[in-house]
């Protein structure tokens, strides 16, 4: 990762580190008592290639081997823990005149490691114990070191068990993902100047990967810049290179990284502050602060979201969107049409951080509400937890289609809709982390 993305808080970072890897290690260890494995070995990956190409996707290591190493992705990695050993960690560092190689890691971290490094996979192999049948592998394993003779590759045990653990955030990881947020409010500003300026949504993407300093490939997630109706698709992704003739709206859903963190941010702007379309924004906005304040470790996810499904209705029913009860709205459906999505998610070292269905480390899941199929969080909120709160509203042809030919649809105000199609749609994200005072707004306080 480029320097620029780690100075907002590289001395800090460093100072919390060790307590994230004593953290770490005692999760692991706690995990081996009750498995039949003497240690666990973290597969960083390999680049994977096009189909019949000699081009790969940009390499990215996998999160549980991010987890331990804050350095750049060195593919072809292995992290061996053992229970009361210190961990081994092995580069590889090919003498490589075609492609760039990482560089050698350095800051007080290195110390915590047994680091060697090496040339190819034969270094790796001839670095790890004779014998690896006792041993778990975690991690997208290529043929090569698949065939090493690990007593299991990928246990479902395991798996679980650590993302399970990955939902509690260290100080560390809570600190990275907040230093994420800053990195990505300065691209959130520049790409809201360069809307205000009359760019087109591959200029405004320019700007924002410009202010952040990441290159695109190190983004956490693909931007969606979306203008006008664009906004009512949900991953909106083309980027048009030419402006509209008409700016009427901004959505923007983009995120930065930090140490392998990421951070997950949406705003919605007007093209002008006043008029019906800017105090619907204005309204998510304030509902959507709400809903932050109001939560509390021990609440369902399931009620975050049928709140945030009931704020969206009361919205609907102040513009005169639609002329029902708010709780009737949710009920039967009708806020649900506008707001189709979660309310949010759980986020760290991958955008949608796993484990937001676990029940126990075991792997036992929550059962998805039969309501609420999309929803990636059924579990309660609690200390520790980095999660997402992203309500919306939404004029999207293809769902409200529906509404419009049910009995339901008689309720909306379809002038208002079709008034308000042409702006896309709203949505405000932040990140939430639930520390021990409550909720903190990351996102927030970076702006």
């Amino acid at each position: 990762m480029p320097a620029t993305h780690r100075a907002p808080a590289t001395a800090s970072l460093d100072a919390l580190y060790p307590a994230h890897h004593e953290a770490l290690a005692a999760r692991y260890t706690r995990l081996l008592e009750d498995l039949p494995f003497g240690g666990v070995a973290v597969y960083s990956g390999m680049p994977v290639y096009r189909f019949r190409d000699d081009q790969s996707w940009p390499f990215r290591a996998g999160a549980f081997y991010q987890q331990w190493v804050p350095c750049e992705d060195h593919a072809g990695a292995v992290l061996l823990f053992r229970p009361g050993q210190r961990p081994l960690l092995v580069l590889q560092m090919p003498r490589d005149y075609w492609h760039s190689v990482p560089a050698a890691p350095t800051g007080d971290w290195v110390r915590h490691f047994e680091l060697v490094v090496v040339d190819d996979a034969a270094g790796l192999r001839a670095a790890l114990p004779d014998g690896l049948g006792d041993l778990a592998l975690v991690g997208e394993a290529d043929a090569t070191v698949a065939d090493w003779g690990w007593g299991e590759i990928n246990p479902p045990a395991v798996l679980s068990a650590l993302e399970f653990s990955r939902l509690y955030k260290t100080d560390y990881e809570v600190a990275c993902i907040r230093a994420a947020n800053r990195i990505a409010v300065r691209g959130h500003m520049a790409a809201l100047a360069a809307f205000q300026g009359g760019e087109s949504e591959f200029g405004i993407h320019l700007a924002y990967l410009e202010a952040t300093g990441h290159a695109e490939a190190e983004l956490p997630y693909a931007n969606i810049i979306a203008l006008n109706e664009h906004g009512a698709t949900l991953h909106y992704g083309r980027l048009d290179r030419e402006p509209p003739a008409q700016r009427l709206s901004f959505l923007i859903d983009a995120g930065a990284r930090c140490r392998g963190y990421a951070a997950d941010i949406t705003r919605t702007w007007p093209a002008e502050p006043g008029g019906e379309f800017a105090a619907l924004v204005t309204a998510l906005d304030h509902a959507q602060q709400d809903l932050i304040a109001a939560l509390r470790a021990g609440h369902s996810y399931i009620d975050v979201h049928e709140d945030a499904q009931l704020a969206v209705a009361v919205i609907l029913e102040d513009f005169g969107i639609v002329s029902m009860a708010p709780d009737d709205m949710v009920a039967t459906g009708v806020s649900n049409a506008f707001l189709p999505h979660g309310v949010g998610h759980h986020l760290g070292l991958q955008v949608h951080d796993t484990g937001g269905k676990l029940a126990r480390p075991d792997g036992k899941c929550i059962p998805q509400p039969e309501a609420w199929p999309f929803l990636r969080n059924l579990r309660p909120v609690e200390e520790g937890n980095v999660f997402t709160i992203e309500p919306g509203i939404y004029f999207i042809d293809s769902v409200l289609e529906h509404l419009r030919e049910s009995p339901l649809g008689a309720s909306v105000d379809w002038d208002a809709v079709e008034r308000l199609k042409p702006y896309g749609g709203v949505r405000i994200e932040d990140n939430v982390w639930m520390g021990p005072d409550g909720p903190e707004n990351l996102s927030r306080e970076a702006f």
